[in-house]
């Protein structure tokens, strides 16, 4: 993704050109493409381009509108025919930013809605004063800000933060919702900076700071659809439209194709819109990753399969997680800004680099949100807590009977779980938080719960129905999982998300939940839709198996090496855990005595390393 950054401040103060450059200079490694400044007076914008799809290299940047507005974008607008059209343009071929520009002129910050891509943006507001940072519905681009002392600085990049001296402390909150397991929304692991939220956008007029969200993840309203076909030919030319806005010609693209349905869906459709153009189209390279170590993981048959149906081999990557070491990575430029980088997993980076060395590969495919937004986990609960909401006792009792009778469960008892299920969803914004690792520091968890609390995410959640509630939930669940949000530290390309395309969402999001799961049949839909592009044996394979042989395998291997790291623990310095605790329920896991705790232990882990790199001196 290209590198959006600048700098406000207040009035009779000034943005300097060297100022900018000095931002620019942290993530100059990451853009091949050159570096772009633009002043006037006490606003200042840069950006560095990385060109991936045709349409970018019409990009001109800052750009400079008559009135005086100035605008960086980064991103892709699917919808710019549309926006052209709307908007009247006399241009022939206007970039997308030109386009943005013009439909903030005409539409204000109400434009935001009206943009659909992948895109991040910062827009100077000339007439009155207002900074406008912004990010796409599904956060596709990071996009980070700080005020301080009356300056508000901001970078789609962290390092921008750091090229200025000002002691940096951990953020409690993030530590918490790091080492519980639970979402982290806004929160970096620094102080003071924090990041735009997918579906946002900040405005900052006179040190006054308001976020407004642009885009209603809170769903309401069915398509009027009659037949289980017209569902299915919908989705599949929603999907394949998705699919083919981001694969379209320009730089080399990678996919990731792991043999499960998500992403050998998106490489098979890809296939199917591309001969319907030209019987000997090229074809997308892919990855895939395996793990021969972890009993019912082996993906090599499923993603071989797909690899001889559509007749080209793709990289194999082994990620086997039995070589994982927990060791302090050494690193190669700059310490990791985010916690989870290991030995181990810089190894794998080195590993990756190597393969796709000399290949030119700016962009990744991904099939993340699929399973979450197609009903890859088959539960009744929403669809029964919509009857029991509406007064359908009826029709409750005959769906929750025949789920009862697949499932071999009580009846009462799925009946009371809708009940508690229902309450849950508007007595909490989330799902209930789950317990806390017992040698997580008391005042972590109190700090988690307060963030909850404060959240404004799920409100007006009084006025959904509980399916749509249910959505939002699993929508701020996969936007938590995004790759891009933990940036590699070799290599950075950019990842595009087919599943998480707007268009294709608004859909998913609202159409009868019993279109996607039916009693012993989840994934219907897709099924469905996708019978005959996709092989039988991917679309009918059973869900993946859990990763826990490999783990668990890792931490008894490196037991005395972890005991070790946390006999002078960072994170017990900060107040975070108690140690003791920790290795207690750390020799339990080892012994199998409880496994429960292992994703949390690893977590803790994580964590303590990453404060032990020392993170651009950071101050514990």
């Amino acid at each position: 993704m290209s590198i959006l950054f600048g700098q406000c401040e207040p009035e009779f103060r000034v943005t300097t050109e060297a100022q900018l450059l000095l931002l620019a200079s942290a993530t100059s490694r990451h853009a091949p493409d050159g570096t772009f400044v633009n002043t006037t007076g006490r606003l200042g914008m840069g950006f560095q381009p990385y060109h991936t799809h045709p349409r970018s290299t019409l990009e001109a940047q800052p750009i400079l509108g008559a009135s005086g507005n100035m605008l960086t974008f980064d991103g892709r607008l699917d919808n710019f025919v549309e926006l052209q059209t709307l908007l009247d343009f006399r241009i022939e071929q206007p970039s997308d930013s030109q386009i943005v520009l013009a439909a903030f002129e005409r539409w204000g910050a109400k434009c935001f809605a009206r943009l659909t891509g992948d895109w991040a943006l910062a827009l100077w507001s000339s007439s009155d004063g207002i900074l406008y940072l912004a990010r796409d519905h599904a956060g596709t681009r990071t996009l980070f800000y700080e005020e301080k002392d009356g300056t508000l600085r901001w970078s789609t990049y962290l390092e921008a933060f750091f090229t200025i001296e000002v002691e940096r402390t951990p953020d409690e909150g993030y530590a918490a919702s790091y080492l519980c397991l639970s979402p982290k929304h806004d929160l970096t692991p620094y102080k003071g900076i924090r990041a735009i939220p997918p579906g946002h956008y900040l405005a900052v007029r006179n040190g006054a700071i308001g976020i407004e969200r642009h885009w209603e993840w809170l769903a309401e309203g069915r398509p009027s659809y009659k037949t289980d076909a017209e569902y299915e030919e919908h989705f599949l030319h929603l999907f394949e439209q998705s699919v083919l806005r981001r694969t379209a010609p320009g730089v080399p693209i990678l996919a990731q194709l792991s043999g499960g349905m998500d992403s050998s869906s998106i490489v098979c459709v890809c296939d199917r819109a591309r001969r319907a153009i030209n019987p000997t189209p090229e074809l997308l390279d892919t990855v895939s990753y395996f793990d021969d170590s972890e009993p019912g993981w082996n993906e090599k048959p499923y993603f071989s399969l797909v690899e001889a149906s559509r007749g080209k081999s793709g990289l194999h990557v082994d990620i086997s997680l039995r070589d994982r070491t927990f060791g302090l990575p050494d690193f190669p430029l700059a310490p990791a800004l985010v916690p989870g980088t290991d030995r181990s997993s810089l190894d794998g980076e080195r590993r990756f680099e190597s393969l796709i060395e000399g290949k030119g590969y700016r962009a990744v495919l991904s099939g993340i949100g699929g399973d979450e937004l197609l009903g890859g986990v088959p539960t009744p609960l929403p669809e029964l807590a919509n009857r029991l909401t509406g007064r359908q006792f009826r029709q409750l009792l005959d769906q929750a009977t025949k789920w009862s009778l697949i499932n071999r469960s009580p009846l009462l008892g799925l009946l009371f779980d809708t009940a508690r299920f229902t309450a849950n969803l508007y007595i909490q914004a989330y799902p209930k938080i789950q317990a806390s690792p017992p040698w997580v520091a008391p005042r972590l968890r109190e700090q988690l719960l307060g963030h909850f609390h404060g959240n404004a995410y799920m409100r007006g959640r009084w006025r959904r129905t509980p399916s749509s509630i249910s959505n939002g939930q699993t929508w701020w669940t996969i936007l938590e999982t995004l790759p891009h949000n933990i940036p590699a530290t070799l290599t950075r390309l950019e990842y595009r998300y087919p599943y998480l395309d707007k268009d294709l969402v608004d859909f998913l999001l609202r159409i009868p939940r019993e279109q996607l799961v039916q009693p012993g049949r989840r994934r219907f839909l897709m099924r469905r839709a996708l019978k005959g592009i996709v092989p039988t044996e991917i679309l009918e394979r059973r869900r993946k198996a859990s990763i826990t042989r490999g783990p668990l395998a890792r931490l008894q291997e490196a037991h005395q090496d972890i005991v070790r790291l946390f006999k002078d623990s960072r994170t017990a310095d900060c107040g975070w855990i108690a140690p003791d605790r920790f290795l207690q329920k750390l020799d339990e896991t080892v012994n199998g005595a409880e496994l429960k705790w292992w994703p949390a232990l690893t977590r803790t882990i994580a964590l303590e390393l990453w404060l032990r790199g020392d993170p651009m001196g950071v101050a514990v």
